[in-house]
């Protein structure tokens, strides 16, 4: 199960943020599938942050539940849409996209380990 999880972390991760970086070009079209795309990497980060948790995994767990919830509230910060006050939140937000990518990572290799 945590090699399908990661797997769909990686994939729709880089979707999300190829997406993003089109939304910035000027395609508004597809912002809400930047919003669905998104709101299921944050979900999947949770789900593996909770069985990290199980696994007695407590820091890449705890770091992953905050980030699965931090990850949408600072997305919806930048509505609405004007790019020219959010360049901050903004570029928090991709970092942030960048850090689930790679807690996924963290998070499957303590899941894979016990």
């Amino acid at each position: 199960m945590a090699k399908t999880l990661i797997m769909l972390v990686r994939l729709l991760g880089l979707a999300a943020i190829v997406i993003g970086i089109l939304l910035w070009s000027g395609r508004p079209s597809l912002f809400g599938a930047h919003i669905g795309i998104g709101f299921v990497v944050a979900i999947l980060i949770f789900i593996m942050s909770l069985a990290a948790l199980i696994k007695k995994a407590v820091l890449p767990g705890a770091v992953g539940l905050v980030l699965a919830l931090l990850l949408p509230a600072i997305g919806f910060m930048q509505l609405p849409l004007t790019f020219h006050g959010w360049r901050m939140v903004q570029v928090v937000h991709v970092m942030l996209g960048l850090v689930a990518i790679g807690l996924g990572e963290r998070l499957y290799s303590v899941l894979q380990r016990s």
